[in-house]
């Protein structure tokens, strides 16, 4: 979504702690674009995002960008708006319109087809871990072992099986070209989903874990994770 805000305020990244908006303070880290840094906390008992946000998008998700009047939502529409407005001198710009297409397709391919599965496997987890009644526990994991046999795991595999070989045919330590795009952005919180929840180790995936490792031991990575923790927040944490 991009939609017309009321109050100009520069540069403003909408952040919630432990979200999927920790990618786009990589990004921004990453092109080295002026910006202020807006932390939002969830709520300790349910986890759910803290409400102010609906002020910033009625939906009250994160991330959210704002940049003047513009608010933007939506991941894979802010990495592309960043990139394309602030990154050309960052070298996330792909170098040729095959490179082009192919970080976008990433792009909607993540949001689409990869997250929904990692995201499956985080909920069956979180559901044999949650709070309930003992008589109701042993028919709640029974549901989520169920969920997980029959189309969870099996799906999250052939996930990462394709991904593993992109990886490994592209032959550059990235996805797409030579150089960091948007499509390791966008991959990267699906991916340590993958990590903690889908089996993605280093023995059965050992080009997306060196990717993962590589990816977070960037100085801007590390720079994002440092922001974070100056506000009290932590980005990624599963």
């Amino acid at each position: 979504m991009l939609s017309s805000g009321s109050e100009p305020s520069g540069l403003v990244l909408h952040w919630l702690e432990n979200s999927r908006s920790h990618r786009i303070l990589w990004l921004l880290e990453e092109i080295e674009v002026p910006y202020t840094l807006k932390v939002y906390k969830r709520n300790r008992k349910t986890f759910l995002a803290d409400p102010a946000l609906k002020r910033v998008h009625p939906l009250g998700k994160s991330p959210v960008l704002t940049d003047g009047d513009k608010v933007i939502a939506e991941s894979a529409l802010i990495i592309e708006y960043l990139i394309s407005k602030y990154g050309g001198s960052s070298g996330l710009v792909p170098k040729t319109t095959e490179d082009e297409e192919m970080v976008k397709y990433y792009l909607h391919y993540t949001e689409a087809s990869l997250h929904p599965d990692m995201l499956l496997l985080f909920i069956t987890n979180s559901v044999r871990h949650a709070p309930m009644p003992f008589f109701i526990r042993p028919f709640a994991r029974k549901i989520a072992d169920s969920m997980d046999s029959a189309f969870a795991a099996p799906d999250a595999t052939k996930q990462l099986d394709y991904l593993e070989s992109n990886l490994e045919q592209n032959g550059t330590g990235y996805f797409v070209g030579h150089g960091l795009t948007g499509a390791d952005i966008i991959l990267i919180f699906p991916l340590q989903l993958a990590r903690s929840r889908a089996g993605l180790t280093k023995q059965a995936y050992p080009h997306l874990w060196k990717w993962l490792e590589d990816m977070q031991s960037r100085d801007a990575y590390v720079r994002a994770d440092k922001k974070a923790a100056e506000h009290g927040s932590v980005g990624i944490k599963l």
